[in-house]
C-alpha cells in the first residue's frame, strides 16, 4: 500500500514542469496550478496547487485568475473536462495538450481520443513534454536555445 506514496515521494520534477515554472516566472502564466495529482510535483516545482478532487466532492470550486485569458489542459480525461467547462463558462479559451493515445509495451499505438473538446477549443496532439518544450522555445525561454 505504501509503494504509490513512496514513488510520489521519490519522483523528480519533470523538465516540462520546470519549463512551465519558467513561463510562470516570465509572466506568461497566472493563477494556480490546477491538478488532480497528489504527487505534489507541481508544488515541488514552485507552483501554488489547487486540487480538483477532494474526497466526495465532484469538482470543488476552481478559481481562475482575473487576468487569465486561457486554460491549458494537459491530458483530458476524468475531472479535467469539468475544469475546462468552467473555464469556457468564465470566457477563457481552452487549449488541450494530449497525443490522444499512448504506446503499448509491444510498440503498437493505443488510441485514446479526447473526451470533451468543444468547438473553439484548440487541440495540440503532442505529449506534454513536446508541446511545452515547443511553447517554451516559441516564447524564447528555453535555456538550451541560447
Amino acid at each position: 500500500m505504501s509503494d504509490m506514496y513512496r514513488a510520489c515521494f521519490n519522483s523528480e520534477v519533470t523538465p516540462a514542469l520546470h519549463a512551465l515554472k519558467r513561463m510562470d516566472e516570465a509572466g506568461h502564466m497566472v493563477g494556480p496550478f490546477i491538478t488532480n495529482n497528489f504527487d505534489a510535483l507541481g508544488a515541488r516545482a514552485g507552483f501554488e496547487e489547487e486540487f480538483m478532487r477532494r474526497y466526495d466532492q465532484r469538482i470543488p470550486p476552481v478559481h481562475f485568475h482575473p487576468d487569465a485569458m486561457a486554460l491549458v489542459v494537459i491530458g483530458l480525461h476524468a475531472d479535467r473536462r469539468w475544469v475546462a467547462k468552467r473555464a469556457r463558462e468564465a470566457g477563457l479559451k481552452v487549449f488541450h495538450v494530449d497525443p490522444e493515445g499512448f504506446p503499448r509495451p509491444d510498440g503498437s499505438w493505443f488510441e485514446y481520443p479526447l473526451e470533451a473538446p468543444q468547438t473553439g477549443d484548440v487541440v495540440v496532439r503532442q505529449t506534454a513534454a513536446d508541446a511545452i518544450s515547443d511553447l517554451e522555445r516559441l516564447l524564447n525561454l528555453d535555456p538550451t536555445s541560447a
